[in-house]
């Protein structure tokens, strides 16, 4: 069997970082494990997840790096997979990389790196000094903003594409207009915010950094209005939930995760070669193999990552009754199932996208309307 393509995030550091989020999902993940860590990736493996790529696809791979912290492999290793992947191209596929950092130790040679090997980056920085210290620590319990700020600054002078990450939590989702002020003010305009979310198998909302119903529904039509206005008058902010809605509005399928009302399963391969169907549920019950020893193709086809995808793709009822379900389809996985070996069943934020959704309805019609009138414009240009 071979695909067209597929993406495979890598961690190559395991759960291992320099930092410590007070808000840390994958902490939480690990914990649970019977292995808490897998250890720094090898060679070898890296060289099996080339290959067995390679193998499996007929027109493109993404290879994306997350954590952990992924740069604690250090730039060695990736030096070496950039070379390998392009050694071992005979198929001259079309490869993407992608990696995502905390930023706080990236140094001029690894924006050299990125900028060389075409790596797009995401930076994660949850706003201004104030709010981004709160929760994003190193692991001597000192804020990190200021780290964050001079990678970006390195970034900015080697030409590095890159894209920041943004954790909403209870606190910041209420400070939204700082937050985005302050992106702006810094020019940051390629941004995606990310709702914190609790452990596994303990109810929604039992951690006090995540958003409740309605401060995330707030939070929501609050940078919503911010970002239409902006749009409306001349400046785009790409945002990428916002993107992804626009796109679906206008009757197209979204390429956000979680957005698509189900879940093919993803390739998550942790340092050891294990491999999970998505970053949320690295956990022992749900490992679908080892790419050591199998291919993507046994990977694809494993029982446990069936039961994933029959797992995902059911929906409430009153999802059928719901007028915005075009839009929202239910939402990721993760908002849907609280438990380790679960299945995916409300979404615990259904209120705050309806209320959300109802709000931006009008909004997202005059949005649809100027992309068609520029499209238009385009068009007898040429």
């Amino acid at each position: 069997m071979v695909v067209p393509g597929i993406t495979v995030l890598i961690k190559p550091a395991s759960s291992m970082c320099n930092m410590k989020c007070r808000y840390c999902f994958y902490h939480s993940l690990s914990d649970i494990r019977e292995m808490s860590s897998y250890g720094m990736i090898s060679e070898e493996t890296a060289n099996n997840i080339i290959s067995k790529a390679f193998e499996f696809c007929s027109n493109f791979v993404v290879f994306s790096f997350q954590g952990g912290e992924p740069s604690l492999a250090g730039l060695i290793f990736f030096r070496f997979f950039v070379g390998q992947v392009k050694k071992l191209n005979t198929k001259k596929l079309q490869i993407s990389f992608s990696f995502q950092t905390n930023g706080f130790a990236m140094d001029e040679e690894w924006a050299k790196f990125f900028c060389e090997n075409n790596i797009l980056v995401g930076l994660s920085l949850d706003g201004s000094k104030e709010i981004n210290d709160m929760n994003r620590l190193d692991s001597k319990g000192i804020g990190t903003f200021g780290s964050i700020m001079r990678t970006s600054e390195l970034f900015n002078k080697n030409k590095v594409e890159y894209n920041i990450l943004c954790v909403v939590t209870a606190n910041s989702a209420r400070h939204i207009e700082q937050i985005y002020n302050f992106f702006k003010k810094a020019e940051f305009r390629y941004l995606q915010f990310i709702p914190c979310i609790g452990p596994l198998d303990e109810e929604a909302f039992s951690s006090v950094y995540q958003a409740k119903t309605k401060v995330y529904a707030s939070f929501l039509k609050r940078l919503f209005k911010l970002w239409f206005d902006d749009y409306m008058s001349g400046y785009y902010v790409s945002i990428r939930f916002f993107d992804n809605l626009i796109t679906a509005a206008a009757g197209y399928p979204p390429e956000q995760c979680g957005m698509s009302g189900y879940c093919n399963g993803q390739f998550v391969i942790e340092g050891d070669g294990s491999t999970f169907p998505c970053d949320f549920y690295c956990v022992d019950n749900w490992k679908t193999g080892n790419i050591n020893k199998n291919t993507f193709e046994e990977i694809a086809n494993a029982p446990t990552m069936i039961k994933f995808r029959q797992t995902s793709i059911l929906k409430d009822a009153k999802c059928d009754a719901c007028s915005y379900y075009p839009l929202c389809r239910g939402g990721c996985r993760r908002d849907r199932d609280y438990s380790t070996n679960g299945a995916a069943g409300d979404n615990v934020y259904c209120e705050s996208l309806k209320e959300f959704y109802e709000y931006a309805t009008p909004y997202i019609k005059q949005v649809l309307i100027k992309l068609q009138e520029e499209n238009m414009k385009q068009n007898m240009k040429q």
